[in-house]
């Protein structure tokens, strides 16, 4: 699902882009990896302007500074006691990659990861082993090269939480396997920057796992976060929770597939955003329902505020359902602040100003599972 739809979102780019990565020639670094394939995805074209998930998101842009080698060297990653992190140029990482890649997204239906694959600088294998309720927290810090890639194993009953700290990339994949019975809760934070990103979340949940995304971001000069989870398992359960606030010029587009596979899935998917100033945000979330996910339960919730006339919102959810027996609900919208909310609270003492931050902070609390992501956004209680 590149770009986060069911259509195909690549057209024929510039041939000279495809074969200006593709002569960099092979990169030594993780030599397990499939580079072969990822040179075929990339010589079969990369999403354009044209594709309809990047209507609002100028690749073009980000193509920019992708080209050129890079450094190589080590993630920083703090992982605590009884929890394993291997470097994907360690033997252990070749064999726990081989077994698990490629379980939580297509290759050929991500086209930016297989930029990423090219041009890997650096790389890390994390196992939460098996039946290990992990109280500290794994913690992806704000260093490493501009091609990243993290494959999490959570074990079969295994616990844990990962925390991506705010961090200069040109491309993550973070790529999550979590085994029956397995729980994970991922707190991702994203700073205000002045680059172009591209991030992609992967997660493939077997029977009775359980996932929780806590997503708290400022935009950027142009930042895309795809996020594709699988419910593969019966039982499986996902959460995801997403809230952002930009002003001035920033960008910031996000891409969400819920997928649900197997019977008795549930999925919750919340969602609040602000927009001031002249930044744009995006939204496009799916879930898809296949044939035989019977009992299936899953919801989208998407809110917007627009604190200026020129701030852009665009706000598409989606379902697509092959299963009769079923519980689906999605809704979006887009508006501005209560006018008579703010007289109200202007009546009590409260400046203008004062009130509508108060009103923005209280919309945007309703999607906040993250604290310390809150604070980075101004909403710390």
């Amino acid at each position: 699902m590149a770009g986060s739809t069911a259509e195909p979102a690549v057209r024929d780019v510039p041939s000279a882009l495809a074969r200006r990565l593709m002569a960099l020639g092979p990169n030594t670094y993780a030599s397990w990896l499939d580079r072969e394939a990822c040179e075929s995805v990339v010589a079969n074209g990369l999403p354009d302007a044209r594709a309809e998930p990047w209507k609002y998101t100028n690749v073009n842009r980000w193509y920019d500074v992708v080209p050129g080698e890079g450094a190589t060297g080590p993630l920083a990653i703090n992982a605590p006691p009884g929890v394993h992190a291997f470097d994907f140029d360690d033997d252990r990482a070749r064999q726990l990659g081989q077994a698990h890649r490629g379980k939580a997204f297509e290759l050929a239906e991500q086209p930016l990861a297989a930029v990423n694959g090219l041009l890997l600088g650096a790389g890390a294998v994390i196992v939460a082993p098996q039946g290990r309720a992990v109280a500290a927290p794994v913690r992806v810090k704000d260093a490493g090269p501009a091609y990243q890639h993290v494959l999490l194993v959570i074990e079969a009953g295994a616990s844990i939480t990962l925390i991506e700290e705010p961090a200069d990339f040109v491309h993550r994949i973070v790529e999550v396997i979590v085994e029956p019975g397995g729980r994970l809760r991922h707190l991702r934070r994203q700073r205000s920057a002045d680059r172009r990103e591209c991030s992609l979340v992967a997660v493939h949940l077997a029977d009775e796992a359980s996932y929780v995304l806590a997503q708290s971001s400022r935009g950027a000069e142009l930042r895309r976060n795809d996020v594709v989870v699988t419910l593969a398992g019966g039982g499986a359960q996902a959460t995801i929770n997403g809230v952002w606030q930009l002003v001035g010029r920033e960008h910031l587009d996000n891409q969400i597939v819920v997928r649900h596979l197997a019977p008795h899935g549930t999925s919750r998917q919340t969602y609040r955003g602000v927009g001031a100033d002249r930044s744009r945000a995006v939204l496009n979330g799916r879930i898809h329902i296949a044939s035989g996910a019977k009992a299936a339960d899953a919801t989208l919730d998407n809110k917007n505020l627009l604190a200026t006339d020129r701030a852009e919102v665009y706000a598409k959810p989606e379902l697509t359902i092959y299963e009769s027996d079923v519980r689906c609900s999605h809704g979006a919208t887009v508006g501005t602040l209560d006018e008579d909310a703010v007289f109200f609270l202007r009546c009590r003492g409260l400046r203008d100003d004062d009130a509508r931050a108060l009103l923005v902070r209280g919309f945007l609390r309703e999607a906040v599972a993250d604290e310390e992501g809150a604070a980075g956004l101004g909403l710390a209680t």
